[in-house]
């Protein structure tokens, strides 16, 4: 509320200006951040391919993002298969392949991958 009254009050004052001090989120789409178990499947930048587990970091209905210890190529092809509960023998999953947007280098040695999701199947 104190937010809606400050961008009411520049707006009254400076209408050119009603922006400044807001914080949008750039995304369209509402995401989840939840640690889902994934296994992640592809072709790293070496032209190797792979199979391996790790945790989901956000999800919504358009793309995903979690950490790999590979980086890979923008516009590689990539498929997951989500557990959608954190507990590994329950709850159900997603089918997923898309495409990688990015792949960033992070502290701990792993990669950030930023995903697509071309088609999504639950099971």
């Amino acid at each position: 509320m104190l937010r809606f009254l400050k961008v009411l009050q520049i707006v009254r004052c400076e209408p050119e200006k009603w922006w400044e001090g807001l914080s949008l989120e750039r995304r369209a789409k509402i995401r989840i951040s939840e640690p889902f178990p994934t296994t992640v499947s592809g072709v790293d930048s070496r032209g190797e391919p792979f199979e391996l587990d790790c945790v989901l970091e956000n999800l919504s209905s358009t793309g995903l993002y979690l950490k790999i210890p590979r980086e890979l190529k923008q516009g590689s092809e990539v498929t997951m298969m989500v557990k959608l509960c954190s507990v590994p023998s329950l709850g159900a999953g997603a089918a997923i392949r898309g495409l990688a947007l990015r792949s960033e280098p992070q502290p701990d040695e792993n990669w950030g991958l930023a995903v697509a999701i071309n088609t999504c199947a639950f099971i």
